[in-house]
This record gives structure tokens, C-alpha cells and sequence, in this order.
């Protein structure tokens, strides 16, 4: 599967897969509906590194590959049936192997060849998140009392809501896995859902997904916003965590209102240039993995996505791949994109709340294969 072969005569291999000369329009159980689409006529295609994104696909079919071929991606509607089991994929990620890494066009005729591409009508709304970097330990020691827990084995216990757990219903009954100094930052931290932790000797702790209680999720920006506290305008995770810090005697409060915790674990010697795990169980690649709403959108498929960067105000047009999920993400017309770790990560991310369109590409069955 590690072995790579020159790109050759793909449209040989894919006899008779040609772009679709008439729209077809598709309809998403209880969403938006969605129509095919050229992908050379995707904005900004032709000037995307669309070698990046193989590479990150690739990623993704090393987990594929290895799963049943009745195993669920996800998905609803006409997605589920043609992308939402990992067989589905064998004849894209077998393209993805036999063509040339690092050569943009080559990677541009592998997604020309075997997907089509549909146009997610409506306005989408985009995010972003990042691997924020706090202060901690490993142990508990003055300064450092808050503590990041892994899941308990106890059902009843990984099922507490976040007021029972800030009130010491956890205490020695699971391992932590490692204490900060603030309140804010392991509730800002269990929000993007992994971060490195930078420990006293100078060495990096990653943490990442562990699980989670079960409890509804509820963004703490909306309630901000309707107590008065933040301008509809001016939430992001920079305003939301400096409120919190400014305000300590009611950030407990209001956090809580978010009964959601995330246990987070320590991960192994991971490169520094990865991200954690996804959903999807491979490396999150800053600028490239997008994080979806698993029941609608299946978890693998390449989503194009046109909007534009909240901090420069200039196009963002990217083929990114569906590798996570997260609690806030509702609906085909969400997508929260994974911008890394470090200082301009969190610029981005934590204020990216952009209009735009997603596009998703379907893989297209293996010539003589049922669609």
C-alpha cells in the first residue's frame, strides 16, 4: 500500500467517467439540497495545492483501507450511499496511490478523474480551531491545581455533568492526565478538543480526545451575548477567554452552562509539524483537515471550501479532507477548519467565522462496478 507508481492514463483506468454534462441536483435528508458541479469550475481550483490535499487524502486511506468494507463513514441521503462505507473508497484510494506525490497536476486529474463534485446550496458557515499551548504538569503542584481529566472507566462516572466534575465528582476516581493553571484554559482546551502542554522542564505534553460525558453541548458566545456580555459581533475564542478571565467570579457559572466535558488523554511522540488524531484516527494536517458533522457528511470524502480568511479579508479557497467531527458543528452547511498549533494558528481560528460555500467530492465507482 506504501508504494508509489508513476501517474499514467488515468481516464484509461476510469473508462467512461467523464464530468457530468447535465446538473444533477441531490437532496440531503432534512438539509440543504445539492447539485453537480464541474470541479475545474470550483473557485480558485486551478491555483490550490491540490498536492497538499492528496497527501492529507492519502493519510485518510491508510485508516480506510485497513476497515471493513461494510465499516460506516457516516453520512445521510445519497452521500451515505456513495461514500459512507469504507469499501466505497477502494477505487480513490487506490488512485491516490498510483499517482505521483508532489506534483499539483497530477493531483489535480486524480480528483478530476475519480470524484464529482456537488455544490452544497445555501451559505455555509465556516470555522476554525487550533491546538491552543497552556502551562502545566504532569503532577499537581502549587500553581498548577486544575485538572485535565482522562475518561473513567465507570460509565456513570464519564457520564457526570461538567458542574458535578468541577465539584470533585472525578477526584481519584480517574487519571488525570495533566494539571494547568487556569480554569478557563482546560475548558478553552476541552473546546478545540487537543493542545500541548508546555511542562515545567521545557518538554511538550500533547493531549488529545479521550471522549466525551454525553451531556448536550452549548456554546458559551451565545450566552454571553444574550446576558450582554459580548457583542454579537465580537465573539471568537480570544473575546470568549479573555471575558472569562476578567471575570472570575462568573466564569464558573457560565461555563458549566455548557454541561459538556472532553477527556482528553496523552498522546504518543507525535512529529510537532502533526496535528492530534481525528475522528477519523490519522494526524490532523494544519490548513487541510476539516472537522464535520459526521451524520450528514461522511467522515474521509474531500470538501472543497470557498470563503475568505477573517484576518488578511482576502479569498480562502481550499480542498480540504473531512478527517474529525465536533460538538458544535450541525448540518451539511458547517465545517471547522484545522488551522495547526502556535501563535498565528490561534489568530486565525479563534476569530475564523466566515460565510462561504462547501462543495463536496463524491468518489465515483471503479469502471464496471454498480454506482
Amino acid at each position: 500500500m506504501r508504494l508509489r507508481h508513476l501517474w499514467f492514463a488515468p481516464a484509461l483506468i476510469l473508462a467512461g467517467c467523464v464530468q457530468p454534462q447535465t446538473a444533477v441536483q441531490q437532496t440531503l435528508p432534512g438539509g440543504p439540497s445539492a447539485t453537480s458541479t464541474a470541479i475545474a469550475s470550483l473557485p480558485g481550483w486551478a491555483q490550490d495545492n491540490t498536492a497538499a490535499a492528496l497527501a492529507t487524502f492519502a493519510q485518510s486511506c491508510k485508516a480506510i483501507q485497513l476497515m471493513p468494507p461494510d465499516q460506516s463513514l457516516g453520512g445521510t441521503g445519497f452521500l451515505q450511499q456513495t461514500a459512507g462505507q469504507a469499501g466505497q473508497w477502494q477505487n480513490a484510494c487506490n488512485g491516490a496511490r498510483d499517482t505521483t506525490p508532489g506534483n499539483a497536476a497530477a493531483a489535480r486529474s486524480f480528483f478530476e478523474t475519480y470524484f464529482t463534485a456537488y455544490d452544497i446550496n445555501g451559505t455555509a458557515k465556516i470555522t476554525g480551531y487550533f491546538e491552543p499551548e497552556f502551562p502545566g504538569s504532569k503532577n499537581r503542584a502549587p500553581g498548577y491545581t486544575v485538572p485535565l481529566y482522562a475518561k473513567p472507566a465507570d460509565r456513570a462516572l464519564a457520564n457526570l455533568p461538567r458542574a458535578a466534575i468541577d465539584n470533585g465528582a472525578l477526584y481519584r476516581k480517574t487519571p488525570v492526565t495533566a494539571y494547568l493553571t487556569n480554569p478557563v484554559d482546560a475548558f478553552m482546551l476541552q473546546i478545540q478538543g487537543s493542545g500541548r502542554i508546555l511542562l515545567p522542564n521545557g518538554q511538550i505534553l500533547r493531549v488529545g480526545f479521550d471522549g466525551q460525558n454525553g451531556q448536550p453541548y452549548t456554546p458559551i458566545g451565545r450566552i454571553l451575548v444574550a446576558n450582554g456580555d459580548l457583542d454579537a459581533n465580537n465573539v471568537s475564542y480570544q473575546s470568549i477567554s479573555a471575558w472569562l478571565k476578567s471575570h472570575p467570579a462568573e466564569a464558573r457559572g457560565i461555563m458549566e452552562q455548557n454541561a459538556r466535558y472532553v477527556y482528553l488523554r496523552p498522546l504518543g511522540g507525535l512529529p510537532a509539524n502533526q496535528g492530534a488524531p481525528g475522528a477519523l484516527g490519522v494526524p490532523l494536517t494544519a490548513g487541510r483537515s476539516l472537522a464535520v458533522d459526521s451524520a450528514v457528511i461522511p467522515l474521509g470524502i474531500p470538501v472543497f471550501l470557498s470563503t475568505t480568511d477573517p484576518v488578511t479579508h482576502t479569498p480562502l479557497n481550499r480542498l480540504t479532507i473531512a478527517q474529525d467531527t465536533g460538538g458544535g458543528i450541525h448540518g451539511a452547511e458547517a465545517a471547522d477548519l484545522f488551522f495547526g498549533a502556535g501563535p498565528d494558528a490561534q489568530a486565525t481560528a479563534g476569530v475564523m467565522q466566515q460565510p462561504g460555500s462547501l462543495y463536496i467530492l463524491v468518489p465515483r465507482p471503479a469502471a464496471g462496478a454498480t454506482p
